[in-house]
């Protein structure tokens, strides 16, 4: 009897996914189709990726949009409400080619009303090799991807120059996302840090913050990690950050609890907080007094964690103390 069931459930859902996908509209790379949102209705879109690169999805025109973006067994993979422009949605994902993804477009909320535009294109993701310089020009609203290969253990740092406002996001291989970054540059430039490991790849994605447009330059380099100053709970350490610089420090917990790291002054500082494999756990800007960094973890016991700290911009300098404490 339960195989039978078993059997029928399997028909059952067959059944009513090739009606699913008899129902959804088909939206082709490149191009757009009009639609209209009734109040507490949703459409239903396919996809499908004839080339391997980012796929971006995004709704045109006056109507309050909200997209939601699924593998082709309705599993949820991203969803977005004000992404584009105004009130519009935008999704964009790393996708392989022969790919299928759903899309579902509903209004922001029951009682939206109004018509719009869909449109799915495919960008390329370009090599960014260590050391090379790659300039080009950001249009406002736009990403621009990049992939970035480890060739040893380090820390890996993606950064741009210019006069351009700029804005990186840093995911792994697989489109996990790891940091963000807006001004940690010179100027409105961004600049990311990763710990990275030899042969893993990098995706990076560059736009303009804002409404800004206009020339850029990247970088990619790495770096090997300098050994750590020791810093015990109820110890603190006093330094001076040097304009681009970047101390590290470990701190070596005897029993389980809340590990407090902290600086305090008046240099404007920056945290990151590591696993001792260099997994990034936290970071932090001004979570303490004034201009200062301040992180908390739940620390296990009998672990080493360790701390990176720099000046919030690459111009910043100045004296620092910096905390270890165990609440």
């Amino acid at each position: 009897m339960k195989k039978k069931l078993l059997f029928l459930s399997v028909i059952l859902v067959f059944v009513l996914g090739t009606v699913f996908a008899q129902n959804a509209q088909e939206l082709r790379i490149g191009t757009s189709v009009n639609g209209r949102i009734d109040a507490g209705q949703e459409t239903w879109f396919i996809i499908r990726t004839t080339q391997a690169g980012v796929l971006s999805i995004e709704t045109h025109g006056n109507t309050d949009t909200y997209m939601e973006l699924y593998d082709a067994q309705r599993n949820l993979i991203k969803e977005n409400d004000d992404g584009g422009v105004d009130f519009n949605a935008k999704i964009e994902v790393v996708a392989a080619r022969g790919t299928t993804y759903l899309v579902k477009v509903r209004g922001f909320s029951s009682d939206v009303v109004g018509s719009y535009q869909i449109a799915a294109n495919m960008e390329n993701i370009s090599d960014l090799r260590l050391g090379n310089l790659q300039r080009g020009n950001i249009e406002s609203g736009r990403g621009y991807w990049f992939r970035v290969r480890a060739t040893s253990n380090g820390i890996l740092t993606v950064e741009t120059t210019g006069d351009t406002d700029t804005y990186l996001e840093i995911y792994d291989g697989d489109n996990n996302y790891i940091t963000e970054d807006d001004d940690g540059g010179e100027g409105f430039n961004a600049k990311v840090d990763v710990l990275a490991n030899s042969g893993s790849t990098y995706l990076v994605r560059l736009s303009a913050y804002g409404d800004n447009s206009g020339p850029y330059q990247i970088r990619a380099s790495i770096r090997n990690v300098p050994a750590p100053t020791s810093l015990s709970p109820g110890s603190f350490f006093n330094g001076n950050i040097a304009a681009g610089q970047e101390y590290w420090f470990s701190v070596r917990t005897s029993a389980r609890g809340r590990l407090v790291v902290e600086t305090t002054g008046n240099t404007d500082t920056y945290l990151f907080a590591y696993s001792d494999s260099y997994e990034l756990l936290a970071q932090d800007d001004d979570g303490g007094d004034g201009y200062n960094a301040r992180i908390v973890l739940d620390a296990a016991a009998n672990r080493t964690y360790l701390f990176r700290l720099r000046g919030y911009s690459t111009s910043e300098e100045g004296p620092y103390r910096i905390f270890a404490s165990m609440e």
